[in-house]
């Protein structure tokens, strides 16, 4: 998948993905401690990686099952191999299979809404209607090592893909 050198371009491609299995942590927590409840869940899922043994099989996404005002119902999730099994606040689940639109977002993420602007405005002009809750997949995030966000790389350098099923 061709990721654009313009910050700001949205290069949105249809594909079709089967389910990728899943350890995740999801929760409602208040938009103000975003941030940092998603950092704990990526702690949390590192750790159990390490416990049980589990190799990630890609980069960890965040998943808004809905976003509102105040509070948001967020999953934080690694791609793991079919019979990977959850425990405690670790749930073991899947990644929905079917036709998505994807798009790339490079940089920060205060630009981020940008890119779902671009995302939505495409599926408008191509008759594309959203199916489901879509996800974030943080590329930049490096899984062979416990999460410190102190050790990641510059932001302006973030890959971040935006995943959206359609119909």
């Amino acid at each position: 998948m061709a990721i654009p050198h313009d910050p700001n371009a949205i290069d949105t491609q249809v594909q079709h993905r089967q389910p990728q299995p899943t350890l995740s942590v999801r929760a409602s927590v208040p938009v103000a401690e975003l941030a940092a409840a998603q950092g704990e869940a990526l702690r949390a899922l590192w750790n159990h990686l390490q416990h049980h043994g589990v190799r990630p099989t890609g980069p960890p996404y965040v998943r808004y099952h809905s976003f509102g005002e105040a509070d948001t119902d967020v999953e934080v999730g690694i791609p793991v191999a079919a019979g990977a099994v959850g425990q405690g606040g670790v749930a073991a689940g899947e990644l929905p299979g079917g036709t998505v639109a994807s798009a790339w977002h490079l940089g920060a993420h205060d630009r981020l809404g940008d890119a779902y602007a671009g995302l939505q405005a495409w599926l408008k002009e191509h008759s594309h209607q959203p199916a489901g809750a879509g996800w974030e997949v943080y590329h930049w995030i490096d899984l062979n090592q416990e999460p410190d966000p102190t050790s990641w790389p510059d932001p302006s350098s973030w890959r971040t893909q935006l995943v959206q099923p359609v119909r």
